[in-house]
């Protein structure tokens, strides 16, 4: 999804505000954001079809804000914690809402 279609989104008068979930991958040093959308998740591109890094979470709160949108999901992947201390499979990402 483009941040124009997040944009026009959020603007029009339907009375629900998309669902964001901004992802953390172990080992890496950005944020990337996934927008639900028709029960699906989008990845959020800018106007030049490119997928949107984050630094911070100030950046997704600073682009956000203004949208209306007042907390995400934290989505924590990490892809190598395959397997628990009791050698049970374990999950391998864990969610949280942050506040903005």
């Amino acid at each position: 999804m483009k941040l124009s279609q997040l944009k026009h989104w959020t603007q029009a008068d339907t009375g629900t505000l998309p669902h964001c979930i901004v992802t953390s991958y172990a080992g890496c040093a950005d944020y990337l954001m996934e927008v639900e959308y028709k029960h699906h998740l989008e990845l959020l591109k800018d106007e030049h079809d490119e997928t949107m890094h984050f630094q911070t979470l100030e950046q997704v709160r600073d682009l956000l804000r203004p949208l209306g949108i007042a907390a995400v999901t934290l989505r924590v992947t990490d892809p190598y914690d395959e397997f628990s201390a009791d050698g049970q499979i374990s999950r391998c990402q864990q969610d949280m809402t942050i506040a903005l």
